[in-house]
């Protein structure tokens, strides 16, 4: 998925310059103006002078220096995301573009295996990232992390449990347990390279694999439609994903007990969260460089925040 945009908010911006060189002419005509006033004192000096001091002011009104327009260059700003960081990441272009309007950003959007190698390939200046992969024979990254996500357990909402554990996922995973309640459950996986799964099979497989009867699926976006559309469906997506438009279509089961909310993912209470990094080839420089620093500051951490909680997060009922 690409998303090029050319920044319509692009515009000039005016930085006001304040020279320091002074008239000579004007400061040697003030002078006199002052020495006259000392020296002659008759009736028609106040009205002479006021207007000499009014001839005065207007001259240097006149030739006062005025505000120096800058205009900025445009700049091409290349972002590649995981899938699992893909609305984090256009949400996060979109305010850039609106604070910085010389700066378009391009997101490109790929599971993280790919989303690195494109990275690595200099095809993009700075990657959204939901999982590192080894450095191998390239050298490792810089990466900075810049969030924590949950991975969160859906259901379609008809599937007859209200709550899993690690024990009960890992043997629904492994397809021990194929039915529940008279439902056949379908289990739903993503793709080898897909960060959401490295984080899933790292907490709940562990060695293990998913069952080969899995539907595996090559999106966040793609888990959570089968899954909604499913009775029966199982699986797993980023916290990212998981936004008011869903509330209605599946439900987030608890895991031990825990929701993954702001707070269990914080205190580790809730048991599948991973952190999410900013990364490039090397430190980066530039509007790249600037990116991070927004990204890290105040407003991108506000953005994130909001995207990092799902409003999906009632307790299911049975």
């Amino acid at each position: 998925m690409q998303r090029t945009l050319c920044n319509p908010k692009y515009a000039a911006h005016k930085l006001n310059a304040q020279p320091t060189v002074r008239s000579s002419v004007f400061a040697r005509l003030a002078r006199g103006v002052l020495g006259y006033l000392r020296a002659a004192r008759p009736p028609c000096v106040l009205p002479l002078a006021s207007c000499l001091l009014l001839v005065f002011c207007v001259l240097l009104a006149a030739c006062a220096p005025q505000p120096l327009t800058v205009t900025r260059e445009p700049v091409a700003l290349g972002l590649v995301a995981a899938d699992s960081c893909g609305p984090l990441a256009e949400a996060l272009a979109t305010a850039y573009e609106e604070s910085h309007p010389w700066v378009t950003v391009e997101v490109t959007v790929f599971d993280d295996a790919v989303a690195e190698r494109t990275l690595r390939a200099g095809e993009a200046d700075m990657a959204l990232l939901s999982w590192l992969g080894g450095s191998g024979d390239e050298g490792p990254l810089w990466s900075h992390e810049f969030a924590r996500s949950g991975i969160a357990v859906i259901v379609h909402p008809s599937t007859p449990f209200a709550e899993t554990g690690l024990a009960h996922l890992q043997q629904i995973s492994r397809g021990h347990v194929q039915e529940w309640g008279g439902m056949v459950l379908a289990v739903v996986s993503r793709e080898d390279g897909s960060g959401a799964r490295a984080a899933f099979e790292g907490v709940v497989l562990g060695d293990y694999a998913v069952t080969p009867n899995s539907v595996v699926m090559s999106s966040s976006e793609a888990v959570v439609e089968y899954v909604a559309r499913t009775p029966g469906a199982i699986g797993y997506v980023s916290t990212l994903w998981l936004g008011e438009s869903e509330r209605d279509r599946l439900r987030v089961l608890p895991v031990e007990e825990a929701l993954p909310t702001l707070e269990a993912l914080a205190d580790g209470s809730y048991p599948m969260s991973h952190p999410l990094y900013l990364a490039s080839v090397a430190e980066p420089g530039g509007e790249a460089r600037e990116f991070a620093q927004w990204v890290l500051g105040p407003e991108g951490q506000a953005i994130t925040v909001r995207f990092t909680l799902p409003q999906v997060l009632e307790p299911a009922g049975g």
